[in-house]
């Protein structure tokens, strides 16, 4: 099954700002209905995006239509554009281990038309899901996370306001990105990728102990993205690979980040000056994994909000000295500016001119990409 589905992403959202000098800030319910693929009259013939109200989808005959084929279920290669939850047994409730976007995993019917086994690329038995269908789809289909282009205004550090805008993107439209939230990255040829998409607060790994947004979708400033790329192409001389831990972060997660460590130099509050920025979708938290697939040593884990997770600590190694000022030196030649406090932290010298805004990850719209051979 393929799809030839091409398309331009036209679509101008001006969202008029009024003259009193207050920063845009979206409301965080403003696109969790937005559907950038029916604005613009498209219908897709496979599988819906949607993952409010979810369809069945499309394929050459429907799902456990005719179950058997043969003495065998009928499997289809898919690829999770989601998360998908893996349990042990047809029923279950408490899943056993969670795939990621990106994940190419084959979908074999059972005698449950709700649920479907699921196999890895070796093609070994890792579970049963009664998502399969919904949050996968055909694995030479390539979709991605789309919002409209904003215009306004944003404050800055000297409570000023500049003309401001958001051209928000998913990486992954101009990146091959290995998605996966685990450290491990054993039997991963990562020299294969661009970089690696690990989004932190999309795990409970946080200071919450819980999830902070359930995708693990890296988006940034379009321009922003383009000095990323810079960076990425030096890195790899040097044999190495970005990854990547968090980049937008809605306004309201912002804000309730802030409201647990309520430290403005390790989270910011959003309503000081220019707020956190990575709000603006132009900044990055990010690490370097060598050749083999190890994370290079640093200051310290990543999101450890202590004085040793400065640039100017004396208790780092010699290498992690090293490594920190290495990443550095690369990012800051390609476009960034840094913070002391946070080595793991860089933004686009530009940041003040674009949009705080407040998109939920979990309800931005995802659209395919015409199929690439």
């Amino acid at each position: 099954m393929k799809h030839k589905l091409t398309f331009i992403f036209l679509l101008t959202a001006l969202l008029m700002h009024s003259s009193c000098g207050s920063a845009l800030y979206v409301d965080s319910q403003v696109y969790r209905d937005f559907d950038v693929a029916a604005s613009l009259g498209i219908e897709f013939p496979a599988q819906s995006f949607d993952f409010g109200e979810l369809a069945e989808p499309a394929l050459e005959t429907e799902p456990n239509e005719a179950n058997y084929v043969g003495d065998e279920y009928r499997s289809f290669d898919m690829r999770v554009v989601d998360r998908m939850s893996i349990y042990a047994n047809i029923g279950d409730t408490n899943p056993i281990e969670t795939l990621y976007a990106g994940e190419v995993v084959t979908l074999t019917e059972t005698e449950d038309p709700d649920w479907v086994r699921i196999s890895d690329s070796s093609g070994k038995q890792i579970g049963f899901t009664n998502e399969g269908f919904l949050k996968a789809i055909d694995a030479s289909c390539e979709v991605y996370a789309e919002l409209p282009i904003e215009y306004g205004s944003a404050r800055t550090n000297e409570n000023t306001y500049v003309d401001a805008y958001s051209h928000l993107v998913d990486i992954s439209k101009y990146l091959k990105v290995y998605y996966s939230t685990d450290i491990d990255n054993t039997g991963v040829d990562l020299s294969q990728y661009d970089v690696k998409v690990s989004m932190k607060l999309s795990t409970s790994d946080t200071t919450i102990g819980e999830p902070f947004y359930n995708r693990n979708l890296c988006m940034l400033q379009y321009d922003t993205l383009q000095k990323l790329m810079l960076a990425i192409e030096k890195f790899r001389e040097d044999g190495y690979t970005i990854v990547i831990y968090d980049a937008y972060r809605p306004t309201s997660v912002q804000q309730r980040w802030f409201d647990v460590v309520q430290v403005h130099k390790w989270v910011a509050n959003p309503a000081i000056g220019m707020g956190g920025v990575h709000d603006r979708g132009t900044a990055v938290d990010m690490s370097l994994i060598d050749s083999e697939g190890n994370e290079l040593e640093m200051p310290t884990p990543m999101h450890t909000f202590t004085v040793e997770s400065a640039r100017t600590s004396t208790t780092m190694t010699e290498t992690a000295r090293n490594n920190m000022n290495y990443m550095l030196n690369v990012m800051v030649s390609c476009g960034f500016t840094y913070i002391n406090s946070e080595w793991w932290h860089f933004q686009d010298t530009d940041t003040k001119y674009y949009l705080p805004t407040d998109h939920p990850i979990d309800d931005i719209p995802l659209v395919p990409l015409e199929d690439f051979e």
